[in-house]
């Protein structure tokens, strides 16, 4: 029994990898699932309405968004520095929503 819940976790775990929230829906847990899809299209939108901004204020032309960075790092701005930002939290909040996917299987096979 200890084999099945633990594969079903697992399962939950991946279906988030591919879509954030399916694995809290998978787990019974529709609400949270549909919140932590709808922050995660709203936050891609978010990051590609930077990466825009940057890449229109800041690139000369054909210039791409790696070499400049990497040429002037320091003089990123502020777009710069919402960017990286936003990038960081983006990877800790999916690391959040696997791991709470994973465990919200866990428990709901507890529950049964």
């Amino acid at each position: 029994m200890a084999a099945g819940k633990r594969k079903k976790a697992w399962l939950a775990a991946i279906l988030t990898l591919l879509v954030p929230g399916l694995g809290q829906a998978y787990a019974g847990r529709y609400d949270r699932g549909l919140v932590i899809l709808g922050v995660a299209v709203f936050y891609g939108f978010f990051i590609l309405q930077t990466l825009t901004l940057m890449e229109t204020h800041f690139l000369a032309e054909g210039e791409t968004l790696l070499t400049w960075t990497k040429e002037n790092f320091f003089r990123v701005g502020v777009n710069g520095l919402r960017f990286l930002a936003s990038v960081f939290l983006a990877i800790a909040l999916y690391v959040w929503i696997v791991l709470d996917a994973y465990l919200s299987a866990a428990n709901s096979r507890r529950e049964d």
